[in-house]
């Protein structure tokens, strides 16, 4: 019996160990201000956001999730030439320790593509970031006017 004990012991504390890890890490990567820009059924609109990384230790944003949309990928706005903008799909984005990374229009942001309904200003919605350190974080974000926005 008291075998059996040590050797559960011994195989559990591993996985709570990691499990408070993951916790502590999740709690130092904040998500603020999340919003989505106004849109309609079937087009595409984006996600903007900022992360803030408490920790002393980079994360890494790997991918977005929500089901507003078909598609849910990461982007960056980069200059092409003759100063045109272009916008492409990035596999991930680190987020430095102690320091804050926005996403925001003409720049990083996330893409919801083929939107499966419409979306009115005051409409919010939940969304999933998923981190390399900090796992899968939620955030409420509600649907703005974008002309507002940049007005900001």
């Amino acid at each position: 019996m008291r075998i059996r004990f040590i050797f559960y012991s011994l195989f559990l504390i591993p996985f709570i160990v990691n499990a408070q890890q993951n916790k502590n890490q999740s709690s130092k990567i904040e998500v603020k201000d999340a919003w989505i820009r106004v849109s309609a059924q079937g087009s595409n609109t984006a996600l903007f956001f900022e992360v803030v990384n408490n920790s002393d230790k980079p994360d890494t944003l790997l991918a977005a999730e929500s089901n507003l949309a078909e598609v849910v990928e990461v982007h960056e706005t980069f200059k092409r030439e003759n100063d045109m903008m272009g916008m492409r799909k990035v596999n991930f984005v680190v987020i430095p320790p102690k320091s804050t990374v926005k996403f925001k229009p003409r720049d990083l942001h996330v893409m919801l593509i083929k939107l499966k309904s419409d979306l009115k200003v005051g409409d919010k919605s939940e969304v999933t970031l998923v981190f390399k350190n900090a796992g899968k974080l939620k955030a409420e974000a509600a649907v703005r006017d974008m002309q507002m926005m940049m007005n900001r």
